[in-house]
Order: structure tokens, then C-alpha cells, then sequence
């Protein structure tokens, strides 16, 4: 069975608590969320508020900053900050081609790690680059893009 629920929603001092206001199924209230993303557990007042209290997961902060020239090597950093070990993250140096985007370097990790990707270029080739990373559920953080012509 279907269980239909309207709810209201308050955050104060970073714990979000979630109310049903009305539900067609009074005995079925139930609530997933992920485990690694959240604590949850439930009141005394009949089982009726959820807290969810914030975690870990988070405070995680990644993403990629600008690719940079360096010598005849373009160079992008990418990172992740504060991550629990089982959330994957994978970072991508890319330039833009004719028929889209072309990888050049990437890196996959766990955790809260930081890494430089790195290519070499050719000499008098020009090329716009960018960076990115993408967590495990396919959110993608980019960089701002730079253009360079290799020396």
C-alpha cells in the first residue's frame, strides 16, 4: 500500500525536522534516507517528527580549480575535503576539441584526498581546458575554463 503524507519542514541551528501534517495511512509512517548522509531517529510524541541531524556527508566540500600552464604542461587540481572514506569521487583535465570534450588525465579516489592531473601539450597548439569532479551518484562540480596556447 501507498502511504500518501503531507509534511512541513523546519531547520534551525542545523537540524532539519520533518512533521507530518496529515497522512492517509496514519500507521504506515515511515522515512529513507540515506545512511552515510544522515542520522535519524524518532521522538516520543507518537513516532510523528523525524530529526535528521547533520553528518559527516555533510560538511564534505570537493570540487576542481582552474587548469594552470606550466611550462609545456597543463596542470588542474582537483579535491575533496572533509569526506567519510566510502563516498568515491573521480577528477577529469579535459580540452575542448572540435566534436566536444576530449579526457586527457584523470583520477579516482575515496575519502578526503587531493590530487594534481597533468598533461603535456605541444608546442604552439592552443586549446580552451577545464577541470571537473564527479561524485558517485553523477554530480558533476566544474572549473572555470582557461585557454592557452603551449610553449
Amino acid at each position: 500500500m501507498k502511504t500518501m503524507m503531507k509534511i512541513s519542514v523546519a531547520v534551525a541551528a542545523g537540524v532539519f525536522s520533518i512533521t507530518p501534517v496529515s497522512t492517509s495511512n496514519a500507521a504506515a509512517q515511515s522515512f529513507t534516507a540515506p545512511a552515510a548522509a544522515v542520522d535519524a531517529s524518532m521522538n516520543s510524541a507518537g513516532g510523528r517528527t523525524l530529526s535528521l541531524a547533520a553528518s559527516a556527508a555533510a560538511r564534505c566540500s570537493w570540487g576542481a580549480n582552474p587548469p594552470y600552464l606550466s611550462g609545456g604542461t597543463v596542470n588542474a587540481s582537483v579535491w575533496s575535503s572533509s569526506c567519510p572514506g566510502g563516498f568515491r569521487y573521480t577528477g577529469v583535465l579535459q580540452r575542448k576539441r572540435w566534436y566536444g570534450w576530449q579526457d586527457l588525465a584523470s583520477k579516482s579516489w575515496y575519502g578526503s584526498m587531493g590530487f594534481s592531473l597533468s598533461k603535456g601539450c605541444k608546442a604552439g597548439t592552443t586549446f580552451t581546458y577545464r577541470s571537473y569532479v564527479v561524485d558517485g551518484v553523477g554530480t558533476h562540480k566544474f572549473s572555470p575554463q582557461r585557454r592557452f596556447k603551449c610553449r
